[in-house]
């Protein structure tokens, strides 16, 4: 059952799936198959399959449906970095567990500004090899070298944001050579659906309850600071459930004040603070 669902999720028979069956009951089928493949490998349907972690706070942008756009905590000048060795012990940690899941190295920062960025993903792969990389970009500083050699450390999709009028020419051109050697999958288009970010983005729009991503995707997300936080939403990680400096990551996922949040937001009741405003019920 793991390995079918493997193949579901990483094949591009997840993307022609989308378009045949409506997307809420897509998101169910995947969180059954989820479920399933996570009982069978580790006992219990409680269990990630996404991790996200914040190797760099900078973004070169201030995207007016951003947080950075509002806070200094994106700024160049303010860069902040996640530690290597603590990178690597997340990694080695997940590597313990024989994780598969989707890894992400990104939270609020741009990702190609970060120097270490094919080492990390060339030991995120020796040490997972069968996880599911995926890169989320601005594509600004993505060129076509860059983006083969990233790829060939590891990556397995790249999600790219068009945030000018105009097209990036390089991505275009990245789009090109994939018709003809297709590399990873990669998709490129304006973001969609706005949400305001817990409540930091006055012109975004407020997420459905049944839409909350935590409701759809087991997700970790670990910020420069080793903080494991609530969700992806958590720009200032007002929530934190434990530090991965000096705890595993397995164990932060198990406390009972983490599994209790969980399984409140999967029931539809949302009580933490951030979670009402992000549904509109603050």
């Amino acid at each position: 059952m793991g390995k079918v669902y493997h193949f579901i999720r990483n094949s591009r028979l997840k993307r022609i799936a989308k378009h045949i069956i409506s997307l809420p009951l897509w998101r169910k089928t995947k969180r059954c198959l989820e479920k399933a493949g996570h009982y069978i490998k580790y006992g219990t349907t409680d269990f990630f399959s996404e991790v996200s972690i914040e190797t760099i706070t900078a973004c070169n942008r201030r995207c007016s449906y951003c947080p950075n756009s509002i806070f200094d905590r994106g700024l160049i000048k303010n860069k902040r970095i996640l530690e290597t060795k603590i990178y690597h012990k997340i990694i080695d940690e997940l590597s313990e567990i024989d994780y598969n899941g989707i890894i992400c190295p990104s939270f609020y920062g741009e990702p190609l500004l970060d120097e270490r960025l094919l080492q990390l993903i060339e030991y995120t792969r020796k040490k997972l090899p069968n996880a599911h990389i995926i890169i989320y970009t601005n594509g600004d500083f993505l060129t076509l070298p860059l983006y083969k050699k990233l790829v060939n450390a590891g990556v397995n999709e790249w999600i790219i944001t068009q945030h000018s009028e105009e097209k990036n020419k390089n991505i275009l051109g990245i789009l090109e050579c994939q018709k003809v050697d297709p590399l990873a999958y990669t998709y490129y288009s304006k973001l969609k659906g706005i949400s305001t970010r817990g409540g930091l983005i006055k012109a975004g729009k407020t997420i459905l309850p049944e839409m909350c991503g935590l409701r759809n995707i087991s997700q970790i997300v670990i910020d420069y600071g080793g903080n494991v936080v609530l969700c992806c939403q958590d720009y200032h990680s007002t929530v934190k459930f434990g530090n991965v400096k000096n705890e595993k990551l397995i164990d932060i996922w198990k406390k009972p004040a983490y599994k209790r949040i969980r399984r409140d937001i999967n029931n539809g009741i949302f009580k933490v603070p951030i979670c009402k405003r992000c549904i509109g019920k603050s």
